[in-house]
């Protein structure tokens, strides 16, 4: 039978399990030192708890005893190979990353008493097991450079200002309600292109807190607090990135609060607003980056692919730029920038390979040699 994910309650763990990850999340005092998770954001200890949950689930279905043991006891190899054999049955690969990566989460918090060491089998598990989620041929394929992402913002906003109004006389034009959806996909899009903030952060931003604009000036910034490298991040903005928020908040963003039946005129600084008034939701947002990128370019390009986009274009066309790649993607740990840059070349590698081959097969005296081949 097929194993069905089910997260045990964390109240439903065994005692020692409950313990363990209760000291992991205790903030430190006067002479105790904080757990290994206290610093972690509320989202990411909630996801890692429920990724327990499911092992711990998967344990009892397995018909193993669990409750009078420590975690480190039920992590092993061999149960962990079965276990991700079981979840792989029914769930994508990125599913299996997830849970690899919170079992190793969970476990090295939990175990502190521990040589962080004694889990590096483990934390290759789950990198190795991200490697493969997606394959990379897939994503260079459907990578585009960061102009041409831009042109589709521009484009969106362009056919907002300029199409014509839907009427009697002419039913194929466009409403108030969808010109507004057209300029603030288009500006999202150009936004997120010249600042690739993560999505969470991007879809976050409020007026007056986050965005500022001046008279021909303009910036985005986000607290310590805020970022997940626990960095504040500010960013200035392009003229035509001003321009063109300014113009959505006094316009289109008024449409967008006003103009729907379901809107409730509500009072609210975000700066993304949804069709039906309200603050635009992640999921939405993330939606409307899938959505405008496929209907473009035949194929959808997920918000968190702009960063690979921006590096990759800066690494193509300025290869001696690479060293500024972090502080685009907002990383504290140069080789993760460094894994993007490595991307970069490898699609730049690819493209001149192609170019070259393309080039020695149309050359006259090697075209007249391979009929001999």
């Amino acid at each position: 039978m097929a194993f069905r994910p089910h997260s045990l309650p964390l109240d439903l763990w065994p005692v020692a399990h409950q313990e363990r990850w209760a000291e992991a999340n205790q903030v430190g005092r006067l002479f105790k030192p904080s757990g290994l998770a206290a610093h972690w954001r509320p989202h990411s200890a909630r996801k890692t708890a429920k990724g327990w949950g499911v092992w711990l689930g998967w344990n009892i279905e397995k018909g193993h005893a669990i409750h009078e043991t420590t975690p480190e006891a039920i992590v092993t190899r061999e149960q962990v190979d079965a276990y991700l054999t079981d979840v792989e049955e029914t769930n994508t690969g990125w599913t299996l990353y997830n849970r690899a990566q919170e079992l190793y989460d969970a476990v090295r918090v939990m175990t502190p008493h521990l040589n962080p060491s004694s889990w590096d089998w483990l934390r290759v598990c789950f990198e190795n097991l991200r490697l493969e989620a997606i394959p990379s041929r897939n994503k260079l394929e459907r990578i585009k450079m960061a102009w041409q992402v831009e042109e589709l913002g521009l484009g969106l906003m362009k056919s907002a200002e300029t199409l014509p109004a839907k009427s009697r006389r002419n039913p194929h034009g466009v409403t108030t309600l969808e010109r507004a959806l057209l300029y603030r996909d288009g500006i999202a899009i150009l936004t997120m292109i010249r600042r690739p903030f993560r999505i969470k952060n991007f879809a976050s931003i409020t007026i007056s807190r986050h965005l500022f604009l001046d008279e021909g000036s303009g910036a985005l910034a986000f607290g310590a607090k805020e970022t997940k490298g626990k960095r504040s991040i500010e960013a200035p903005l392009a003229p035509h990135l001003v321009d063109g928020l300014r113009r959505y908040i006094q316009i289109y963003r008024q449409a967008l609060l006003t103009t729907s039946g379901k809107a409730k005129h509500i009072q609210t600084d975000a700066l993304w607003i949804s069709r039906d008034g309200t603050e635009l939701a992640e999921r939405s947002l993330h939606n409307v980056f899938r959505r405008r990128t496929e209907e473009a370019f035949g194929k959808p390009i997920p918000p968190h692919w702009f960063r690979d986009i921006d590096v990759t274009t800066l690494v193509r066309h300025n290869p001696e730029d690479a060293r500024i790649t972090g502080s685009i993607l907002g990383h504290s740990d140069p080789e993760i920038a460094n894994r993007h840059y490595n991307h970069a070349l490898h699609i730049y590698a690819a493209k001149r390979h192609s170019a070259a081959l393309a080039e020695w097969m149309e050359a006259p005296q090697n075209a007249s040699s391979q009929g001999s081949i």
